[in-house]
């Protein structure tokens, strides 16, 4: 039977987490759809990704890998090239959106956090969203589907091969559940979640 204090530690870690992950993949996902809309992908609206409602942007998969290993991924917003204005430069440019406003949010968690008291359940919170918005902004470079590094990749590549490549991105998730249970993933993040976790630390203590 665990103990008392270890299922509260236990459950606080989990919660703490689950937090975090809403409120840094909200204004991410939030902000890439609505510019991509603005940019005239009717996509994005559709279906139902302009919305603050954090449920919709979250990747089961994704989230779990943010609790557990401090670096993860939302589900990606359909963003199609051929409706954009400008086309391939504006896809290029709402698929840098992800890992800037990741920093950005970088940047105003680590402010918030700073705000509570270090032992408070909001620090631990906010404290976490610090974290996981430079890890995911860092690791939404990586050009495997769904991140965001596919899609600047993608905008990269000659026309002719782009619609090709973007097709193969609904199995994105399988293929990074498998590299998490392979222990690849984890195994490849770990440096770059040691280094934040130690300027995090430095930051807020």
């Amino acid at each position: 039977m665990i103990p008392y204090k270890s299922l509260v530690k236990l459950v606080e870690m989990l919660l703490s987490g689950f937090i975090a992950v809403l409120i840094v993949v909200t204004p991410r996902e939030y902000i890439k759809a609505y510019v991509g809309y603005l940019l005239g992908d009717p996509t994005p609206k559709k279906v139902g990704r302009i919305s603050l409602n954090p449920l919709v942007h979250l990747d089961p998969v994704g989230t779990v890998t943010f609790i557990l290993f401090d670096f993860g991924w939302s589900r990606p917003v359909p963003i199609r090239p051929w409706n954009l204005k400008n086309g391939r430069k504006a896809f290029l440019f709402v698929s840098l959106l992800g890992p800037i406003v990741g920093v950005l949010c970088f940047i105003c968690f680590g402010f918030v956090a700073r705000f509570f008291d270090n032992n408070s359940f909001a620090f631990l919170v906010f404290r976490k969203a610090t974290k996981y918005s430079l890890t995911y902004a860092l690791f939404s470079l990586f050009p495997i589907p769904p991140l965001d590094g596919s899609r600047i990749l993608g905008a990269l590549l000659p026309p002719n091969y782009t619609e090709w490549y973007l097709k193969y991105e609904v199995y994105g998730t399988l293929f990074m559940l498998a590299l998490v249970v392979l222990w690849i993933m984890p195994m490849v993040m770990d440096p770059f979640v040691s280094f934040i976790e130690m300027l995090v630390s430095r930051i807020l203590g």
